[in-house]
């Protein structure tokens, strides 16, 4: 089973405002917008809670803003952190692994410790 992901390393306008993301990052994902200006994408975090993402698709640039400022709150993320949106399917015994796959959102930052790189995950 494959698993599949979109990540981005943050900006300030990120963080203040909207995450933007280009529209052809969602393509390995199951999301609605062609033609549709709106969607959400459900995800689960790192302590299981779900949250949902009201994305605006900006056809015109090229990019997809997703609303997730209510995700941020209280967590102590930074311009130059990584967000990760990973897809993984979930084999639910009927063979369909699209259908069942489970989103997890991530923000992760990157963390030098004696002269080797780690994640450490905010949450």
């Amino acid at each position: 089973m494959k698993m599949s992901m979109i990540s981005k390393q943050l900006t300030k306008s990120d963080i203040e405002k909207s995450l933007l993301m280009p529209t052809d990052s969602f393509s390995t994902f199951p999301v609605p917008f062609e033609g549709d200006r709106f969607f959400s994408v459900t995800a689960v975090d790192g302590t299981g809670k779900t949250w949902d993402f009201p994305c605006i698709v900006q056809q015109s640039e090229g990019i997809v803003s997703v609303g997730w400022l209510r995700f941020l709150s209280g967590k102590d993320v930074r311009a130059g952190d990584t967000v990760f949106l990973l897809r993984k399917p979930v084999d639910d015994g009927g063979g369909d692994l699209t259908a069942s796959a489970k989103l997890k959102i991530e923000v992760k930052r990157k963390i030098r410790l004696m002269g080797e790189d780690i994640w450490a995950v905010l949450q």
